[in-house]
């Protein structure tokens, strides 16, 4: 929710954004008129990384107001299109096989369209996913915010229906929904969300006689959803160092980072190629071999660029697999070859 009330019209929001040019003058203007329901040229520009909202110092949801303002003015996705994009995804039937656990793994769509990325022994719980366990937040991507909090309490209590008390999130998206949106749109979440790199840390850690150092430095691509709760990545640091990865510093990582760029094409807003390119070259001149994904959509986003620079891309939770030795680490370029 934008907290107006804390709001200074500093204009860090539009100016620090990847994806704009603002100076700070024009970003001031240009936000004490969205304040008042003004469509600005921001609307248009914004690709919804939600980044404003961890930069802004005042913790006051910038992003919150342009995704309500982009929806009321119609901007970057059509009604039809907004329409039949969420009956695609809408579920009215009675769940079947629910299970009934203390700990259990939401996978949202991805049991589904991904079934690779969660194999083997970290993730051997009880499962939910399908459209039952959407958790709607591509749509907040889609300029229709309304539509994300209209069934978010239909998936809070879905999940709720399994007993759980701690749900694990295979998808950055789903934890954002429960540990941040879910929250703040007022809804009593009665488990505790747990991100996967919280569950991943928790099993290396119970097994680590078996774990085997990957001596592997890698750049990380942070999702955009990991804005929402940026308190978690701790947890990413730590799964790193126990499986013998370093992430490397540098410019595009952590509050500085930039989206894998998907989204441009998906609404339609520009070709993503040339940020993409200054994403790997910086990871690459970092000094990485390899580029760890959390989001599978990133993979899919990133692939043909990440291969023109001899980065293999890698699902976080593979990290902690290789580290196990249940799956071998890709071939990766020799530290040499690495920075050039």
């Amino acid at each position: 929710m934008f907290k107006p009330d804390l709001c200074t019209l500093c204009g860090d929001c539009l100016v620090e954004c990847r994806w704009m040019e603002v100076e700070r003058g024009q970003a001031v203007e240009w936000w004490r008129q969205m304040m008042e329901g003004v469509h600005t040229p921001a609307l248009e520009r914004c690709i919804t990384c939600y980044a404003c909202n961890e930069i802004c110092p005042e913790q006051a949801n910038p992003f919150d107001l342009i995704a309500a303002l982009q929806e009321m003015h119609g901007v970057l996705m059509s009604r039809e299109t907004i329409g039949k994009t969420e009956a695609r995804y809408a579920f009215s039937g009675e769940l079947q096989d629910l299970p009934r656990a203390e700990r259990v793994l939401s996978t949202c769509v991805f049991g589904r369209t991904d079934p690779g990325l969660m194999q083997g022994d970290l993730y051997d719980l009880p499962q939910v996913g399908g459209k039952p366990f959407f958790c709607w937040v591509l749509f907040s991507h889609m300029c229709a915010e309304s539509v994300q909090r209209k069934h978010a309490g239909q998936l809070v209590a879905r999940l709720a229906a399994t007993g759980a008390r701690e749900v694990v999130c295979f998808h950055d998206d789903c934890y954002a929904m429960l540990a941040k949106l879910a929250p703040d749109y007022g809804l009593e979440v009665p488990f505790r969300p747990v991100h996967l790199a919280e569950h991943l840390v928790r099993r290396l850690q119970a097994d680590r006689q078996r774990l085997r150092p990957l001596d592997l430095e890698i750049a990380y691509q942070r999702p955009c959803a990991s804005r929402h709760t940026p308190e978690k990545e701790p947890w990413v640091d730590q799964l790193f160092e126990l499986a013998g990865v370093r992430r490397v510093e540098r410019r595009y990582d952590r509050r500085g980072a930039l989206c894998c760029g998907g989204v441009k094409l998906f609404l339609g807003i520009g070709d993503p190629a040339p940020d993409q390119e200054k994403n790997l070259r910086d990871a690459k001149e970092a000094g990485a071999r390899a580029v760890v994904c959390l989001c599978p959509m990133c993979m899919r986003s990133l692939a043909g660029a990440a291969a023109g620079h001899g980065l293999p891309l890698i699902f976080l939770g593979d990290i902690a697999r290789m580290a196990l030795g249940e799956i071998p680490p890709p071939g990766v370029p020799a530290r040499s070859e690495a920075g050039q």
